[in-house]
């Protein structure tokens, strides 16, 4: 049970970074520079990608991030139409809680707390407005565990 709800904060913590109700700074700035329209809707993929760089190189002097005893994020890429997390399961007992409730369980139990945290992992309205999905890649000793998460399954607040 401590794996499990472990597995289940992992996300919330790996990500609590992103977290707001209503347009971001950055929404604002890609306003402002006409990358996006008032709307949010993208218009110059290239040149958010660029901005997204920068802030991605970034954010990656602070990696790696451990979230917990058990979990460590290595990396975190953000693009124009997605975002990539890459983390670590360190629990020496996470392969004994994945083959007691297999692995399909594991997977939908990322899942479901991805759905979860919808309004943390996607934060921007750049994010929500045009087509955009989250992907979750965490490896433990024995499994890779590759979640995705599009925004069209969230009902954002």
């Amino acid at each position: 049970m401590h794996l499990q709800n472990t597995l289940l904060g992992l996300i919330t913590l790996c990500i609590s970074a992103y977290t707001a109700a209503a347009p971001t700074e950055l929404d604002h700035y890609l306003i402002q520079k006409q990358i996006t329209d008032s709307k949010h809707v993208i218009k110059n993929a290239d040149a958010l990608n660029e901005i997204l760089d920068v802030i991605s190189d970034e954010d990656s002097r602070t990696m790696p991030y451990q979230i917990d005893q058990n979990t460590i994020i290595e990396d975190m890429r953000v693009f124009a139409d997605h975002t990539d997390f890459t983390g670590l399961i360190t629990s020496s007992d996470f392969t004994q809680f994945a083959a007691d409730i297999g692995q399909k369980e594991v997977k939908k139990l990322i899942h479901q707390n991805m759905l979860q945290n919808c309004n943390q992992f996607f934060e921007h309205e750049f994010q929500k407005r045009n087509p955009y999905y989250v992907q979750l890649t965490l490896t433990s000793d024995k499994q890779t565990y590759i979640s995705k998460l599009k925004n069209t399954e969230c009902q954002f607040k």
